[in-house]
């Protein structure tokens, strides 16, 4: 339904020969009504198939668009259906967006990675060999670390072998101390000394 002060605002306009003929304001305001909805309906539109909000079918609709389907193209190994709930269709669908943003280099995988799992850890070593190991730090499921292994989130050069690894606990790393990387840094020294 229409927002009737968007359409008051231009029954207003009527000029004083017209304000008093109610079968006229009848006709107008049926036709503003009208125009008023569809304009409704086109400011809607953008949060309708926001990547963030939409839901089921606009996810679809969004999916052909970028050019991922919901149903996988591989059975995971967790014997989970091969046809993705909403939350990570979403999250491939992200992630083929980015693949088609990527210029190629090793530093913007970082950059999307990160656009899409802000709290998984990424390690890539480029071998020079045209392989690449790849450490993950983090993947909560076996579904993210089976899309992962099926090209569905990171970008693959053509001709490339990718080796995966994942932790799911913590590794050393020097001067870090978060919930993916345990180490010490120089302070840790100092105190022996």
């Amino acid at each position: 339904m229409s927002n009737l002060a968007d359409i008051q605002k231009y029954i207003d306009l009527i000029t004083s020969q017209h304000k008093d003929k109610p079968k006229f304001i009848a006709w107008l305001t049926a036709h503003l009504d009208i125009a008023d909805d569809a304009k409704s309906l086109l400011d809607a539109l953008d949060n309708y198939f926001d990547i963030d909000s939409a839901v089921g079918t606009q996810l679809d609709i969004l999916g052909e668009k970028i050019g991922r389907a919901r149903v996988l193209t591989f059975q995971p190994t967790d014997g989970s259906s091969p046809v993705l709930e909403d939350e990570m269709y979403r999250l491939i669908l992200k992630a083929k967006i980015a693949q088609n943003q990527w210029d190629g280099t090793i530093n913007q995988i970082y950059d999307l990675w990160y656009s899409i799992f802000d709290q998984v850890y990424l390690v890539l070593k480029d071998n020079q060999n045209m392989t690449l190991d790849v450490l993950i730090l983090g993947l909560s499921t076996d579904l993210e670390k089976d899309l992962v292994a099926n090209g569905y989130i990171i970008p693959k050069p053509q001709g490339v072998k990718i080796n995966y690894a994942y932790s799911a606990t913590e590794i050393f790393a020097y001067g870090m101390d978060n919930d993916n990387f345990k180490g010490y840094g120089e302070g840790y020294w100092l105190q022996y000394l």
